[in-house]
């Protein structure tokens, strides 16, 4: 296959767009005589003119070729070997051998034997082996030109989110590829494949048969990047938050009393972790768990009439623990976050009380999820249209909870209590 060359003049991307680096590892494997390129959505994000957070490279120079190279590098991995080259103040530039197949793909012999092969390849077998037609791009650092292999320059202009080869056989070779396409669509808002999207929806339960930490990983990605909203609805409206979390059909599906309602509910608190995000805020992995189990707890029972007050913190503490660990504990979700988001969402009960009282005791400001709790039932106000009490928005820093002014008239003395 001829691969279609975009020569400098007909694209937009600058050496100056490219991070020093990169730039570095990319001319020192030039000037030794390998092919070395800029691959992925680095060159993606800068055909769209964003600032890639990542700026990969791929050669045909083995890794213990690159290794020598670079005295400051480290090669890791088993099966796929790469390269990390290290600079000062923590910077990494990852360099990888151009590849024939995914690091996920297997060839199986007549008896359902792993073959193991040499995995090594061309620029175009490495270009097909990545998942949509937008992440396949090369530019070549010996004329700055852009390599295409897979017409995603064709489909970067159309922006259609598009597998490189045939869906079906790309999301049974690899499910957790599903989640990739949802969140580039997500990211970029470019529409997905007809043929891609109808994958999806054919093959949603092979996400079952993926390594639980992988799909972990790919899923809190589609919570951090700014798009949840979009990736979330997206994952709804396939099925695919279903067959990743069977149990959320009783809060959210179609059949679910209030299932509508706790969809939409949803869909309002990480529309809120997104616009904090956006505005380069860090919103804490317990928030973004809190936010994800809470319309599950509002589908459980909240109690019975017969239980007393202390009865019934009790009951909802539990009912909260035990929603928690069911859809997180199956993807081993770190301990920490977890246990956080579970205090977080227990928390918000003690407010209803302050708020009566008037006065948030010393001893529950000085707890470590005290300000994560806060954010929680700012977010949760929010999205729901309650109004944010004033003694709770005096109670932390005023940039914690960005929807609401910084100055408020006949502002109240906030009380403080050693108790």
């Amino acid at each position: 296959m001829n691969p279609l060359i975009i020569p400098r003049s007909e694209h937009p991307i600058s050496r100056s767009m490219i991070d020093e680096e990169a730039m570095k590892v990319l001319y020192r494997l030039h000037h030794h005589g390998f092919l070395s390129c800029l691959v992925g959505g680095s060159v993606r994000d800068l055909l769209l003119g964003k600032v890639p957070k990542d700026f990969d490279v791929a050669t045909n120079a083995h890794p213990h070729e690159v290794h020598a190279l670079f005295k400051n590098s480290r090669i890791i991995g088993r099966r796929f070997r790469l390269v990390h080259v290290f600079f000062k103040g923590g910077k990494v530039v990852e360099v990888s051998t151009f590849r024939s197949h995914s690091e996920f793909e297997e060839t199986l012999t007549d008896d359902g034997e792993i073959l193991k092969t040499d995995s090594f390849g061309t620029p175009q077998e490495d270009a097909l082996r990545r998942d949509i037609t937008i992440n396949g791009l090369l530019y070549n650092i010996a004329d700055f030109s852009i390599i295409d292999y897979v017409n995603g320059i064709t489909d970067l202009q159309k922006q259609v989110i598009r597998t490189i080869g045939d869906p079906d056989e790309k999301f049974k070779q690899d499910p957790v590829r599903m989640i990739r396409v949802i969140r580039h669509a997500a990211r970029t808002g470019f529409r997905i494949e007809e043929k891609t999207y109808q994958a999806i929806l054919n093959h949603q339960e092979e996400i079952k048969k993926c390594s639980p930490s992988r799909v972990r990983d790919e899923f809190q990605r589609e919570l951090k990047e700014g798009a949840a909203t979009t990736s979330l609805r997206m994952m709804i409206e396939t099925g695919l938050i279903f067959s990743l979390f069977p149990d959320l059909r009783r809060a959210m599906g179609d059949d679910a009393i209030s299932g509508k309602k706790n969809r939409e509910f949803l869909l309002s608190l990480f529309g809120l972790t997104d616009q904090l995000m956006k505005a380069g805020r860090l919103v804490p992995d317990s928030i973004l768990l809190a936010c994800f189990v809470s319309p599950f707890i509002r589908a459980l029972p909240s109690g019975h009439p017969f239980l007393g007050k202390r009865e019934q913190s009790l009951y909802r503490t539990q009912t909260i623990r035990w929603a928690a660990n069911h859809l997180f504990n199956p993807f081993s979700f770190p301990k920490g976050p977890k246990e956080m988001a579970i205090q977080v969402l227990t928390a918000q009960s003690n407010f209803k009380y302050f708020i009566q009282k008037g006065v948030v005791p010393k001893r529950f400001r000085t707890k470590k999820y005290f300000r994560e709790a806060v954010l929680f039932f700012g977010i949760e106000a929010e999205a729901t249209g309650r109004k944010m009490p004033q003694l709770i928005r005096n109670a932390v820093p005023s940039h914690l909870l960005p929807w609401w002014p910084k100055e408020f008239r006949g502002r109240r003395r906030f009380r403080q209590t050693e108790s």
